[in-house]
């Protein structure tokens, strides 16, 4: 009965707590502070179509609920290890909004590939705000598959391979 008692008073203590806690306090704010943006994943595969160039790979977007987008991936092969790549998201008139070279820091192997690469940018997001790479695209053919005006884009010395960030 005492362990009751005692189970009550901590409650009612949390609530006349809570209920003076002013509305503007920071605590509260963290929980709104979550969710506004939608959690959203993206990719941009390159397989062997031509668009791709010689790279082979698959690379991912994720965006968190605060709007930052971690991109992460790998390639295979179609990297000269001599060469020096850039990675870039471009829009439909092949301008750069993105260089995310020096964030991904792409370490290109000996056979051609790459290790595996993550980094979060704070300021890339897929559809949270107006400048999301997500939007402004099209469904393709099949209706299940969306792909934005924007592409991934890997280009070196004398190549240069791009897919469009697809959800």
């Amino acid at each position: 009965m005492n362990k009751l008692i005692l189970l009550v008073q901590a409650l009612l203590f949390l609530i006349t707590i809570s209920a003076a806690m002013p509305a503007d306090d920071k605590l509260a704010d963290l929980f709104y502070k979550r969710n506004n943006c939608q959690c959203t994943t993206a990719f941009s595969d390159f397989d062997s179509s031509s668009s791709s160039g010689p790279f082979r790979g698959f690379v991912a977007f994720g965006q968190d609920e605060n709007g930052s987008t971690t991109i992460f991936g790998a390639f295979n092969r179609g990297f000269n290890p001599n060469c020096t790549s850039e990675f870039l998201i471009e829009d439909e008139r092949n301008r750069v909004l993105y260089n995310v070279t020096s964030g991904l820091n792409v370490q290109i192997t000996s056979d051609g590939g790459t290790e595996a690469f993550t980094h979060r940018f704070s300021n890339i997001n897929l559809n949270c705000h107006s400048n999301g790479i997500l939007l402004g695209g099209h469904n393709l053919r099949d209706k299940v598959k969306y792909c934005s005006n924007k592409k991934f884009v890997v280009r070196n010395n004398n190549q240069k391979g791009s897919q469009k960030v697809c959800k």
